[in-house]
């Protein structure tokens, strides 16, 4: 039975069981089992999770963007996969999806493009390739006709791609949908591999060309803890500068005894640190307020005067060159609904005004400084139907975010919110909505501790590999996105790449060479 028949035989079998507007969902499982709800929830959750959340990673919008109306969109009474919603008559979708031998992705499915109307049928092994596959041969033809520099595929990378199309073409014949899945599984992963090839080799391209390759920078961050280990200082500068790195975001502790900033003294450790990068030729990049840092009670004054009394420490007519900051991290995640906490965060006005009004303000001190706003990367992860990437900017574009801010950058950490094959299209969109910005990666890693906790990458419980593996591809993704000044900024760096320890030599090693790979002109 062909997938109409098939469908056919669902529609009879499963009678809906929702309100508004439906759609019955088919997966299988790698074993070739058909997944009813709770299994499909629990193949599509984190690691360990105790059970499936209602929204499971799902993320339901129509055509415009905007998010249907009807979260949570799964039909839980419903033993047969279904997904309700209002306020849209056709949808697309996005959800967590393991992909053969690579990890999770967030992968979409949208109907051949037309997206998904009341009573029809989501195959999602099927939907989840042929989308793939789409965005994919789009991209590519971007890349090859209409980026700069114009990508060069490599013969290996023909030779991924070509597997990539021959098991699509072989995933259409079977008629049992068993088969049918796996082959669309296998396909799909065939697809992850190419892109990734794709996007490695044009990063590589990029940044040995002369027009682009001056303009990109490789950093590492250094979070909050860094305050707290000046014993160490000279040692952390050193390899930094060593691994071929050439800037580091430096994250300004909330400070609870001087917030703003007031006092000289809140700077003395703060010099010293600038200071040891700069003398080493590494640009330090300062960022005034970390996402999971902001106070409850903060105003949107209390963070432009942080941001004056930070900003003009370190101006040209305040500091000596060496402790002079040039680039501010004005706004770092703020589409994130944790700022202020979890439990009663800060509402999205007092947020916007506040991120908003410190670019303007650091133009003001000096408009030749550079202003960064990193956005986080969640879609269907995200808890609600504001904070996921688009959707919230959605919302804060029409009241004025992104003026006065020269760099978009996007944190991604895949252990969290799967990104995979989202990668590309993600950055694509970004660079539609904000065609006069520069745009970089902003952040990234993977898991805090060495044990998982979130959605794997390469394989469970692998969480070394997994971060060698996302350290390579996205520090070389990151040169090939549109306008791009590169990025990375290694979130956990201090703990993971400059600390003792035979595992964090060993990543900061691979980093490295990962940099002199991508400076090194193609033969």
């Amino acid at each position: 039975m062909r997938r109409s028949a098939f469908a056919a035989l669902l529609l009879a079998a499963w009678p809906l069981q929702a309100r508004g507007e439906s759609v019955r969902v088919i997966a299988y499982d790698e074993g070739g089992k058909l997944l009813e709800t709770q299994a499909l929830l629990k193949h599509i959750s984190p690691a360990g999770a105790e059970g499936a959340g209602e929204s499971a990673g799902l993320y339901l919008a129509g055509l415009s963007g905007a998010a249907a109306q009807g979260r949570p969109w799964w039909v839980r009474s419903s033993t047969a996969p279904q997904w309700s919603w209002s306020g849209a008559e056709r949808v697309r979708a996005s959800l967590p999806w393991p992909v053969p031998q690579d990890g999770f992705s967030t992968v979409r499915l949208d109907g051949d493009g037309s997206g998904y109307a009341d009573g029809g049928i989501v195959f999602l092994n099927e939907d989840a390739a042929k989308t793939a596959w789409r965005q994919f041969r789009e991209s590519l033809d971007y890349r090859v006709k209409s980026s700069t520099p114009a990508y060069r595929p490599s013969p290996e990378f023909r030779r991924l791609e070509d597997r990539a199309k021959e098991a699509m073409t072989q995933a259409h014949r079977p008629e049992d949908p068993r088969l049918r899945a796996r082959l669309f599984d296998q396909a799909l992963g065939d697809i992850s591999a190419a892109w990734q090839k794709l996007l490695f080799e044009h990063g590589a391209q990029a940044a040995a060309d002369p027009a682009r390759g001056a303009g990109l920078r490789w950093g590492l961050t250094l979070d909050e803890t860094a305050a707290d280990r000046l014993a160490e200082l000279d040692f952390i500068a050193e390899r930094a500068a060593a691994s071929g790195a050439d800037s580091v975001r430096l994250v300004f502790r909330l400070n609870p005894e001087d917030f703003y900033y007031e006092r000289g003294s809140s700077f003395a450790v703060y010099d010293r640190i600038v200071r040891a990068f700069s003398v080493r030729g590494l640009r330090v990049m300062g960022s005034v307020l970390d996402s999971a840092l902001w106070p409850r009670s903060l105003t949107p004054q209390d963070y432009v005067d942080r941001t004056r009394n930070l900003v003009s420490h370190y101006s040209s007519t305040s500091s000596e060159r060496a402790v002079q900051i040039r680039s501010w991290e004005v706004a770092s995640e703020p589409n994130g609904n944790w700022l202020g906490g979890w439990r009663n965060p800060l509402p999205d006005e007092t947020i916007l005004v506040s991120v908003s009004s410190a670019a303007a303000e650091v133009k003001r001190i000096d408009p030749s400084l550079e202003t960064v706003a990193t956005l986080y990367w969640w879609e269907g992860t995200a808890q609600d139907d504001r904070h996921p990437l688009f959707a919230w900017l959605a919302w804060s574009l029409p009241r004025g975010f992104g003026t006065d801010i020269d760099i978009l950058g996007l944190s991604i950490y895949p252990n969290d919110n799967p990104m995979g094959i989202a990668l590309d299209p993600a950055w694509r969109r970004l660079s539609e909505l904000f065609p006069d910005k520069k745009l970089m990666l902003g952040g990234f890693g993977f898991m805090e501790k060495d044990s998982l906790h979130g959605y794997w990458w390469l394989e469970p419980d692998s969480v070394w590999e997994a971060r060698k593996d996302i350290l390579v591809l996205y520090t070389g993704a990151a040169c090939a996105l549109p306008r791009s000044v590169g990025g990375g900024f290694w979130w956990q760096a201090l703990d993971q790449m400059l600390a003792e320890g035979k595992k964090p030599q060993a990543l900061l090693r691979l980093y490295g060479s990962t940099l002199k790979r991508l400076k090194t002109p193609a033969p």
